[in-house]
């Protein structure tokens, strides 16, 4: 049995960390920017009246019957137009000017799913979920490494470990 637990660990530490160093950047992702660089060019356009664009959003949110602005405007496909409101657009009008039809979707949270998946998003949990989870991916890290630099190795299970961190390359490659 030692020795099946020893070969599964070894398989499963290039995870282990994977998992417990993407979940502690996850849990700070605004810290990183949301791991995107932003370049900005600023350029000159025509200078034109704001109020074509105010009277073609009044003209929808009339039909819509809502007073307040969206959070997202879309245009798809050159022909409908998504009018977001709310997180993620979790209420949606799409409107077709050329079939003459509005459709709304309301999104609503597939609970305990939904609160589950709230949890892996630090921005909306309480410090003290993000404490326990920082602290539980830390140990996570030092049980992993340290019991992987307490035993000595032979070149088989050295081996065993560089196809736990192959497996982790290629399903990263795949995901």
């Amino acid at each position: 049995m030692r020795k099946i637990h020893r070969i599964c660990g070894l398989l499963l530490a290039a995870v282990i960390i994977f998992y417990a160093v993407t979940g502690l950047l996850l849990n700070h992702r605004s810290f990183f920017n949301y791991f995107l660089f932003r370049e900005r060019v600023v350029s000159q356009v025509p200078i034109s009246d704001p109020a074509i664009l105010r009277a073609f959003i009044d003209t929808y949110k009339k039909q819509i019957q809502r007073n307040d602005d969206p959070t997202v405007i879309r245009i798809r496909k050159g022909k409908t137009i998504e009018f977001l409101y709310g997180s993620h657009g979790t209420t949606t009008y799409i409107i077709d000017p050329q079939q003459g039809t509005m459709e709304k979707v309301d999104k609503f949270p597939q609970q305990p799913w939904f609160w589950l998946n709230r949890l892996h998003k630090a921005f909306k949990t309480s410090n003290g979920w993000l404490l326990m989870a920082d602290a539980t991916a830390l140990a996570i890290l030092l049980v992993t490494i340290s019991g992987m630099l307490m035993v000595p190795y032979r070149s088989r299970e050295i081996l065993l470990v560089t196809a736990g961190g192959l497996l982790l390359v290629l399903a990263a490659f795949f995901a």
